[in-house]
């Protein structure tokens, strides 16, 4: 007859003790468990063409400064060197 030693009921990780799989999943009541209901907009839709439209101008802005920048360089590695 062989012994085991009692094995815990937990499984160990970084930041600690979690129950085992099995147990999380039987410890979250159904009715709490992912989304319910339809998804209702936190914001108003002016407010989103508000904030799109500023990122997109951020972003046309960042893409020609990096041009100009890209240019002036290039630009500057085409003149002689002054001795």
């Amino acid at each position: 007859m062989s012994r085991r030693a009692p094995v815990p009921n937990v499984v160990t990780a970084r930041n600690g003790l979690l129950p085992r799989s099995s147990e999380r999943r039987a410890s979250i009541p159904i009715s709490d468990a992912g989304f319910h209901g339809d998804s209702e907009p936190a914001a108003s839709s002016r407010l989103s063409s508000a904030v799109a439209a500023t990122i997109a101008v951020g972003t046309l802005s960042l893409c020609a400064g990096v041009t100009l920048a890209v240019l002036s360089i290039k630009a500057s590695m085409a003149l002689p060197i002054p001795t």
